[in-house]
């Protein structure tokens, strides 16, 4: 162990961070189980979530919007955290309580900190240091004892679970009034996939990828991602190839889930560049109608909507 660095700090959580299992190898531990460790991933997160001291429905109260997609997820959520910072102006002007929003996206592009974010800014040091070790600790405690899903079950989430179980610890903690999560690979069985009644669910474009796990056609990929859909919960997607839509107005019907397909939006300007963005915009747009209606009973403004918009950023990125 670095002694230089100090117990307890940023560098040494981010150093303890690091040395948990990485994103590649629970990957080729998919691939060798057949895909079978996928089905154990959200109980097996649950436990994690009971053994920090929260329970799945303490998640309800971060009046989730959960975004998942190919291409995309990052700038609608990107999108829809600008959005929601203007109503939150528009509250304030009006002698209203602001908004506290959080935001899990990945990757990080410097600091990974970036991953976790509150009213549009990282969480400092002193608070990612804080929430790591609360949660660190937590699970390395022998009290209470972790409940095990199966003999082969971990002790310890992998990097992006952790990170994940970390992200709803925090923003438990901080009580934000929505909570912007991204889904990491997939959807079905994304650790991200363990809130049970989202607010507003939102998918963005589906393409090929991570067929190792997700499977090697559209529709495939096509039924993970739409995995986020819940019963009678909204979901919001942008025009989709006729396979990969099929998948997913099958999986809302299972879920006696309205489904709402946009199309992009125009003659918008828009902070984040590209014309594949203006599927983005819309996608985010309509998730932030859905949240304020169903959480607030108000429906969206269209001047902050637009302000939001056109005051979005997603440094480094583009598409993701």
């Amino acid at each position: 162990m670095d002694t230089s660095v100090p117990a307890g700090s940023y560098l040494a959580a981010v150093r303890d961070l690091n040395g948990l299992q990485t994103n590649y190898q629970i990957i080729q531990q998919i691939k060798a189980s057949g895909g079978r460790m996928n089905q154990h991933s959200i109980p097996e997160f649950c436990a994690f979530l009971e053994k920090i001291g929260h329970s799945v429905k303490d998640l309800d109260k971060l009046n989730v919007i959960h975004v998942a997609g190919t291409k995309g997820k990052g700038s609608t959520c990107a999108f829809t955290q600008s959005i929601l910072t203007q109503l939150s102006e528009q509250r304030r002007a009006e002698g209203k309580q602001p908004l506290k929003i959080g935001l899990f996206t990945s990757p990080h592009l410097i600091q990974v900190r970036e991953r976790i974010q509150i009213n549009g800014q990282p969480i400092s040091q002193l608070d990612f240091a804080k929430y790591f070790y609360e949660t660190f600790d937590a699970l390395r405690s022998p009290h209470p004892p972790l409940r095990k899903v199966s003999v082969d079950s971990p002790s310890m989430p992998m990097y992006f679970r952790f990170l994940t179980l970390m992200a709803y610890h925090t923003f438990l903690r901080e009580q934000v009034d929505v909570a912007i999560m991204e889904v990491g690979v997939g959807g079905e069985y994304d650790s991200t996939n363990v809130v049970q009644q989202p607010v507003v669910c939102g998918i963005a474009s589906l393409g090929i990828d991570h067929q190792n796990s997700l499977g090697s056609t559209i529709e495939e990929i096509a039924w993970h991602k739409a995995g986020i859909i819940k019963p009678k919960v909204p979901v919001v997607s942008v025009e989709q190839v006729p396979e990969a839509l099929k998948v997913i107005e099958e999986r809302a019907r299972e879920n006696d889930a309205e489904l709402q397909v946009v199309k992009p939006v125009d003659d918008v300007e828009l902070g984040i560049q590209g014309v594949h963005q203006r599927a983005n915009a819309a996608l985010a747009t309509e998730l932030c109608h859905v949240w304020a209606q169903r959480t607030h009973n108000v429906t969206a403004s269209e001047s902050y909507i637009a302000r939001g918009l056109q005051l979005a950023s997603w440094p480094g990125r583009s598409q993701s």
